[in-house]
């Protein structure tokens, strides 16, 4: 059963054409990939950094989903601004599909008040996109009785087929030194994706974000020559999304005792079904450690608590980033980000 479950899911959303307009990969690490999450928060670092996510979603079926996300940003005190580059590659192989996405950021940074601040950001992305209709499995395909694939399809296809379109997203961030709140909107002109001609739209993605952050206490004295300690905080969050008519919101906690995080989530909308199936998905375990001042390490895995439990192997998630460069000058009047680490 397992061997031909992902046929059975994509024949699904073949024939839900509400479900089967391609929604955008996520990473359960979000904060860990903040440019993908939001351009308004290329350079909120106000220094150098570079980073990378990984995630292998379902990793139990014969065919891999995988998600590659990479970036670069950095930010200028002069312009108060912030620039970044990022690099996305999906990889489903049951059907040899594959995007990849290279966008360029700009982020700009005003002081609205004594401790709040707020960011904007805009984004342009080049798509390409390439699939395998070979591989393709139609319902005359598959033998009821036994769930096997058999004969082909009767259809004529040629091996593969590209498509390349530009996205362009925003997004805004308002924050203070406890918690903050901000939003996104990509794929705004909802570009033309079709493979074969006619039309077919991206569907717009929006999400809010949101969370809070409230501080333990010291912990031991950090060997630099300015008077710093360990921090020691708990830092709530949400992350809700929605994308034609898919829906997902994230839910959870961290714990930063540095150099160590180690957070949980929930993935979800309990409150709403689908063909009555409750609209649970998944709890996420996360160990982050900075490795030191400028290096990170973060890993989640996914716990699939929806009927596919027991199926797919949940998702594996790998983060990596890197400061660099000269942090910008503080001081006591300076508002800092209080976002997650990952």
């Amino acid at each position: 059963m397992i061997r031909i479950l992902p046929c059975l899911l994509f024949l699904f959303c073949m024939m839900k054409p509400s479900l089967a307009i391609a929604q955008d990969p996520q990473f359960s690490q979000f904060y860990a990939s903040p440019v993908y999450l939001n351009p308004a928060l290329a350079g909120a670092t106000d220094r150098a950094r570079v980073g990378v996510n990984y995630r292998n979603q379902w990793p139990s079926l014969t065919h891999s989903f995988t998600t590659i996300s990479a970036y670069a940003d950095f930010f200028s005190k002069a312009m108060e601004s912030g620039v970044g580059i990022i690099v996305n590659q999906h990889t489903e192989s049951f059907l040899d599909y594959q995007s990849t996405e290279i966008g360029g950021v700009y982020s700009y940074k005003m002081r609205v008040s004594d401790n709040l601040i707020m960011r904007t950001g805009i984004q342009l992305s080049y798509f390409n996109k390439d699939l395998n209709f070979e591989k393709l499995v139609f319902g005359n395909q598959i033998d009821i009785a036994n769930g096997q694939v058999i004969g082909p399809s009767g259809e004529t296809f040629q091996r593969g087929e590209a498509v390349g379109f530009l996205s362009a997203s925003a997004g805004t961030l308002i924050y203070s030194n406890s918690f903050w709140i901000g939003s996104a909107v990509h794929h705004i002109n909802e570009p033309n994706q079709s493979f074969v001609g006619g039309d077919s739209r991206l569907a717009r993605k929006y999400s809010v974000h949101a969370g809070y952050k409230l501080n333990l206490g010291d912990g031991q004295r950090l060997r630099t020559v300015a008077y710093q300690f360990q921090e020691r905080s708990v830092t709530f969050a949400v992350n809700y999304k929605k994308q034609a008519g898919f829906n997902q919101l994230d839910a959870g906690m961290q714990f930063y005792f540095q150099p160590l995080v180690i957070g949980g989530w929930y993935r979800g909308i309990p409150i709403q079904s689908v063909d009555e199936i409750v609209k649970n998905e998944s709890i996420i375990a996360l160990l982050g450690l900075e490795l030191n001042e400028n290096l990170s390490f973060g890993y989640s895995h996914d716990f699939t608590v929806s009927r596919l439990a027991g199926s797919t192997g949940g998702a594996h998630e790998f983060s990596l980033t890197f400061s660099f460069g000269k942090i910008v000058k503080r001081t006591k009047r300076d508002t800092i980000l209080p976002c997650f680490k990952y």
